[in-house]
């Protein structure tokens, strides 16, 4: 008799545990007959959706679940009804107590041949945050595809892997502008080190401004020219790191190739140097003739009285000032 006592008393305290923890989950422990009605739901259901237990037992769950999403429910339960060894994860839209709509994921297991659940179990779970994250992320990935399809400057994304101390860097994608002006492509260029990409002694120099910019840890500018098969490219880059954890684990390059405008420069630069020369030999050739002028104009003044003498070494002055 002691021993039943026992063994009743053990009984109890676990199900009383069961009790519990069944109560204060954040999961929503659901059970529905093999017509989708729900014969039980557990109290979290008023902390995640609103509803009293009372207001859901007996109605079908479908009743709840958004039109749009209804199939795909109702394929999960036919699944978990087919095949009772295998659970069945499905994400539906459920009609919170307050008229709005929150997305719920829902593992099914079948328990039908159990005596004290008799049912379908489903164990669920809010998921709006998470839904709504992937919605902000589908949409900035759609922005980002239109930049990086769109954008005139020419970008590139670096891997950086630091696991062995020094950094590697790695190409990992190429904007379609940068595949125009260099005619390099992401699939010919991912995976490789800027070394294998541009040659040992360019390559040397890219890596040497991308381990700046790790260093720093904060975006770098800079000129670079690099050698393509339609002939020399320069272009102006602004690196900037990415962190993960801390960490610098990318590069994005935005890069435009400035060729014909430092050419320009340079032209102009060239022919300044000749006009400089060339000033240069005029003005040296010009002082000696018009300093014998001022000479002799100093000398017929102080011998001679006219009236042309003040208009003669006015001109004389202006010239030497040019």
């Amino acid at each position: 008799m002691k021993e039943t006592e026992t063994s009743d008393t053990r009984n109890e305290n676990q199900t009383d545990r069961y009790r519990t923890l069944v109560e204060e989950s954040n999961d929503v422990a659901t059970i529905i007959d093999t017509d989708g009605t729900i014969t039980y739901v557990s109290p979290a259901v008023t902390r995640v959706l609103g509803y009293d237990p009372d207001e859901l037992v007996g109605h079908t769950g479908y009743e709840f679940v958004h039109p749009d999403d209804r199939e795909r429910n109702a394929d999960a339960v036919e699944a978990v009804r087919q095949t009772p060894d295998e659970s069945q994860t499905v994400e539906v839209r459920f009609k919170h107590a307050d008229g709005s709509w929150c997305w719920i994921e829902a593992t099914m297991r079948n328990r039908l041949g159990d005596d004290a659940i008799d049912g379908i179990l489903l164990n669920s779970r809010d998921i709006t945050e998470r839904k709504e994250q992937e919605r902000e992320l589908r949409e900035l990935a759609g922005e980002y595809e239109a930049l990086l399809n769109n954008a005139e400057d020419a970008i590139f994304f670096v891997d950086v892997d630091a696991s062995e101390g020094d950094s590697t860097f790695e190409f990992d994608r190429l904007s379609p502008t940068y595949e125009r002006q260099t005619g390099l492509t992401t699939e010919e260029v991912r995976g490789k080190s800027p070394r294998d990409v541009f040659g040992e002694k360019q390559g040397a120099e890219l890596e040497a401004n991308y381990h700046r910019c790790v260093k720093r840890r904060e975006p770098t500018s800079y000129q670079e020219e690099l050698q393509m098969d339609e002939g020399a490219r320069i272009w102006q880059t602004n690196l900037a790191p990415v962190t993960t954890d801390g960490e610098v684990t990318r590069l994005v390059g935005i890069t435009r190739n400035v060729t014909d405008r430092v050419e320009r420069e340079r032209q102009l630069r060239r022919q300044k140097e000749r006009l400089d020369e060339f000033a240069s030999v005029i003005s040296h050739d010009l002082r000696n003739p018009l300093n014998v002028a001022q000479a002799r104009t100093t000398l017929l003044d102080e011998q001679t009285e006219s009236e042309h003498l003040d208009s003669l070494v006015q001109a004389l002055d202006r010239m030497e000032a040019i």
